[in-house]
């Protein structure tokens, strides 16, 4: 329990932290994966390509909020030595983890649903929601959390760690179908697909809201699970934790009682 009251702590920072700039951060969250969805909608007309468009827009959200977002909040933490303050309390890395992951989920949250309502309105999709996908998305969201810890917490700057994760990002969204059909690719992106989170995590939210799945959702698990649980490894090594071999300890301060002071006489 304690450490649950931990996590929620850290929530409660981090979404303080972005009391100001939430509107604009989630309003640019909103804009690419929109842009993409309307733009790719309008120029195809073929109604099987539609699915794979509107899990390709959610995934692209899911990477731009939550990948791009951490790895800016972390290098930033990083920066200014707020791990190193983090460290100090009687609190887990894990639950600095999970509470940031878990603030950042809430903020990608009306990027996700706005996306989820545009996708339905524009590309008149059939929902045939498929509950056994949602342990892959879940995996999903950590992996995509963890590159951006991993992102953030090992780059020198924070400019350079947006740099790297808008990188990281393009180069996922077009290395397999993530977006456009798999049948529309040259071979050796097909042959990358399988093997790409992304690109699984694509097929996941396209089965958990339309009921199909190219690679299957047994694949689509045990390949996010181990690539999250990879990538959280990672996170473990990369964060500067000082005395993380030791457990915190609660301070202890003595309060003794002044000594009186001695007077002496003086002497002439």
């Amino acid at each position: 329990m304690r450490d649950v009251g931990h996590v929620l702590d850290v929530v409660r920072i981090q979404l303080t932290n972005w009391r100001w700039s939430w509107p604009s951060m989630v309003l640019t969250g909103m804009i690419t994966p929109i842009v993409s969805l309307l733009a790719l909608g309008a120029m195809s007309s073929d109604t099987a390509a539609k699915p794979h468009i509107f899990a390709g827009a959610l995934t692209i959200a899911l990477l731009f909020e939550m990948q791009n977002k951490i790895a800016a909040n972390f290098s930033h933490m990083t920066d200014t030595g707020a791990f190193e303050f983090f460290a100090s309390l009687p609190l887990r890395r894990e639950s600095l983890i999970a509470g940031t992951l878990a603030a950042f989920l809430l903020l990608a949250l009306p990027a996700l649903v706005v996306t989820t309502v545009v996708g339905w309105a524009v590309l008149d999709l059939r929902f045939t929601p498929n509950v056994l996908a949602v342990p892959p998305v879940v995996c999903a969201v950590a992996a995509f959390a963890g590159i951006g810890a991993i992102i953030g917490a090992g780059s020198s700057s924070p400019n350079q760690a947006s740099g790297l994760s808008l990188a990281v990002t393009v180069l996922l969204s077009g290395a397999g179908p993530v977006v456009i059909p798999p049948d529309r690719l040259p071979s050796w992106l097909r042959a990358v697909g399988p093997y790409n989170p992304a690109a699984l995590a694509s097929d996941s939210l396209r089965a958990l809201s339309t009921g199909a799945s190219t690679y299957g959702l047994l694949w689509n698990l045990i390949g996010l699970t181990l690539f999250a649980a990879l990538v959280l490894l990672l996170v473990r090594r990369v964060i500067p934790w000082r005395g993380r071999e030791r457990p915190c300890r609660p301070l202890v301060i003595s309060r003794r009682a002044p000594r009186p002071r001695q007077l002496g006489r003086r002497t002439m």
